[in-house]
């Protein structure tokens, strides 16, 4: 069988998955095209292009490339990653459609808030009513994802809950020496993230048994220091640059928890993942998509923006709750559930499910 997944760029949190699909799929290929290989916005963030092993890459193709590769792999099935965005994912889908291919979705949730999102609602439903009948299955990130395309009109037994599955390398945990909180937040400092909120949440506690490290820098950095400063908590609330991917890994093994606070949009949180995969628990916010596989008391606590205090409680529950599960646990219940091992075994049972008539899949973030 021959795979082609059509993507913006060469992104490392798709790497592992796609080679895990490679590693599954021995007698056929993995295809990967792209628009271009990189953005100048990942850059800043310390991304490289990754290495993709077993996986042919296609970067920039132009029209006369994509008809050629579409025509050489007509029995191919072709995942794109969502339905008209970009000029290259806008082409290849509809040459898929013109050549009878099989199509899948890979997508995250748009946004639907105010007026803007209310007319891409009118969009993507105006895009179901068009394009449904020819689209086999829809990969739908987070639980917003899978609301809105079943809210569409897309029949649920073809939109399946999926995840930036990712594998990590893991580093050698440090002893746990005192019962203190160790935080991590890496990404963007800027409103949609909520990270400004959720440092004045937390330098608000009186609980000062804990250190909190943000790697990143943004339009709220000004912001977050001028409070770090006036709630004296420098010692304890820190701001470091970016770092590259790798070196950013390397860092989990110095922490118990990720912090992930989206205000705004979030597709998914990647570092919730890695986070998890490495031991380490979780307090997000319900707007990230990764809070679906959070479970409170286990491996972390999700908060609402929109309900009042809600940040403050569950902060104060993350110092208070006793019962969640050891690092070791976390990692194995991780490794199951939404690494890129566990992203490929599911993604085969979904081929199987549309293709063969096979039963269709269980979430494997909820069976095990």
């Amino acid at each position: 069988m021959t795979f082609i997944f059509w993507q913006g760029i060469i992104s490392i949190h798709q790497k592992t998955f796609l080679e895990a699909v490679a590693k599954g799929n021995p007698e056929g290929r993995v295809i990967l095209v792209v628009a271009e290989d990189i953005t100048a916005y990942r850059k800043d963030m310390g991304w490289e292009v990754p290495k993709i092993d077993n996986v042919t890459i296609v970067q920039s193709p132009s029209h006369d490339d994509i008809k050629r590769l579409i025509a050489l792999h007509k029995d191919a099935i072709n995942i794109i990653g969502g339905i008209k965005v970009g000029s290259m994912l806008s082409f290849a889908f509809d040459e898929c459609i013109n050549a009878g291919c099989r199509i899948g979705i890979m997508t995250e949730p748009y946004n639907s808030a105010g007026i803007k999102g209310f007319l891409r609602t009118i969009k993507y439903k105006f895009y179901q009513m068009q394009y449904a009948r020819y689209i086999q299955f829809v990969l739908a990130i987070g639980e917003q994802g899978v609301q809105q395309y079943s809210r569409l009109g897309y029949n649920p037994e073809i939109v399946f809950p999926w995840a930036y599955f990712v594998s990590v390398k893991t580093e050698e945990r440090v002893k746990e020496r005192d019962t203190s909180i160790r935080l991590i937040y890496a990404g963007r400092l800027e409103p949609a993230k909520g990270i400004l909120r959720f440092v004045s949440t937390l330098a608000a506690q009186k609980n000062t048994n804990y250190t909190f490290d943000l790697y990143g820098t943004g339009s709220d950095e000004a912001r977050i220091k001028t409070i770090i400063a006036e709630s004296d908590c420098a010692d304890r609330i820190r701001i470091y640059p970016f770092l590259k991917h790798e070196e950013l890994i390397k860092k989990y093994a110095l922490y118990n928890w990720v912090v992930l606070p989206s205000a705004g949009k979030d597709g998914w949180g990647v570092i919730v993942s890695e986070g998890l995969l490495n031991g380490l628990k979780v307090i997000c916010s319900s707007i990230c998509g990764a809070s679906r596989v959070i479970k409170e008391g286990f491996n972390g606590i999700v908060f609402d923006w929109s309900k009042e205090n809600d940040c403050a409680n569950s902060i104060q529950k993350m110092f208070d709750i006793k019962t969640f599960e050891t690092p070791d646990e976390i990692t194995t219940w991780a490794n199951a559930g939404i690494s890129a091992d566990a992203g490929a075994q599911y993604f085969f049972r979904i081929i199987d499910n549309i293709y063969s008539k096979q039963s269709k899949p269980g979430i494997p973030w909820e069976i095990n």
